[in-house]
């Protein structure tokens, strides 16, 4: 099962880089589809309109093997690892399972997500604007930051995805 669940998620890695490539058919497409765009401004809408707030999360101590699960019940490629306080203490990616488990053929039920996860991360409060988080993530080269408050508590995620739809009305 992990195994299909891996080579399904490697062909969407491969699909998703098709995807970037042909964004301005996808906003033609949505344009004739009769979407229109907010005036809005990158500069003026704070990251805590467009992020995702109700996170799946997984916590510290938990096995790899527990996280691919909840990757895989809940649809998702990313889980940020936080203490039972809500603090984030990292990120664990699909791409980290398969870079560092998979790939070095680990035991997935003994190890655990803070040996693989992402720990030294970028991450922005909710008053950041849209334009701040999309500089940083071009210049970064990042698809997700966790957005935190001022004592590191985890409330939200904002995406690649999330910036994409920025603007859309959608009826």
């Amino acid at each position: 099962m992990l195994c299909a669940y891996l080579l399904m998620r490697v062909l969407g890695y491969a699909l998703s880089d098709i995807a970037h490539k042909t964004s301005l058919n996808i906003f033609i497409a949505l344009l004739k589809l009769g979407f229109t765009m907010k005036k809005l401004t990158t500069a003026d809408v704070k990251v805590s309109r467009v992020m995702t707030k109700n996170l799946i999360t997984v916590s510290l101590g938990s096995t790899v093997e527990e996280a691919v699960k909840k990757m895989i019940d809940f649809d998702v490629e990313c889980l940020p690892v936080v203490d039972s306080k809500g603090i984030l203490h990292g990120l664990l990616t699909f791409r980290d399972i398969v870079t560092k488990v998979v790939y070095s053929q680990a035991d997935v039920k003994k190890l655990k997500v803070e040996d693989i996860m992402a720990k030294d991360l970028v991450t922005c409060n909710s008053s950041c604007t849209v334009l701040d988080v999309a500089k940083i993530m071009k210049s970064k080269h990042l698809r997700r930051i966790p957005v935190v408050n001022a004592r590191n508590k985890l409330v939200g995620l904002v995406t690649d995805f999330d910036l994409a739809l920025f603007g859309w009305v959608f009826k």
